[in-house]
């Protein structure tokens, strides 16, 4: 019997094959531009990169037109508290000045409410703007993001939807040169085994997107398992 992580993995997969199939993917134009987000993320171990790199390179191979997430950036993201996505009344980086001791003193709490633990890499999947790597369980991280959407006072253009627990490996450079190939090579290959340890959430700036460049403002340690 699958578990629902896996069902969740297998139904978004369905739902943009077609897309992709089709070729309607979507360009990513703010690529390696300056941008301004504040993030809450869970930043990967070295092994963990390395790993997902290995995916990386085997893809690239098959689809030139993929442009390649940089393996120091690799991570989960957790939350926007502002997201480089939403445009705001004022200026992020004023509103950070604003909230930053709030939110960091009710994140460190957050963290310190949770374990720490352990997600699995096992599915790989095309969407229409991204490829990404999905992992599992979804529960830990599901439950810190309840805990924020509940807790932090973020302005109402910051928008917090997710439930799915994922790395991005790449974005679309443009229009792929043999949809169907690309499809096939993920259908027979791109399976992983990768693990992450989490023991701690990290606050970030991002600075250029997406993440290619971008500053730590804390690190929040989660209590031990």
């Amino acid at each position: 019997m699958r578990s629902s992580d896996e069902q969740r993995a297998m139904k978004l997969r369905e739902v943009h094959r077609e897309k992709v199939a089709r070729n309607e993917v979507r360009i990513s134009p703010l690529w390696a531009q300056p941008c301004r987000g504040y993030n809450v993320q869970i930043e990967l171990a070295p092994r963990t990169r390395s790993s997902l790199e290995k995916i990386q390179q085997s893809l690239k191979q098959t689809e030139p037109n993929l442009l390649v997430c940089p393996q120091e950036t690799l991570h989960v993201s957790i939350a926007w508290l502002l997201a480089v996505h939403a445009s705001y009344q004022v200026s992020k980086d004023s509103l950070w000045e604003r909230h930053a001791e709030e939110w960091t003193i009710e994140l460190t709490r957050i963290a310190a409410q949770s374990a720490g633990f352990r997600v699995s890499y096992e599915h790989v999947v095309a969407t229409d703007s991204a490829v990404i790597a999905l992992a599992e369980p979804t529960g830990p991280v599901n439950r810190i993001r309840e805990m924020i959407r509940g807790r932090l006072r973020l302005p109402s253009e910051t928008r917090n939807e997710a439930d799915l627990v994922h790395t991005t490996l790449f974005r679309y450079r443009g229009a792929l040169s043999d949809p169907a190939k690309f499809l096939a090579k993920l259908d027979k290959d791109m399976s992983t085994d990768a693990t992450a340890e989490v023991d701690e959430l990290v606050v970030s700036k991002e600075l250029v997107y997406p993440s290619l460049e971008a500053e730590v403002l804390a690190r929040l340690p989660l209590t031990s398992r």
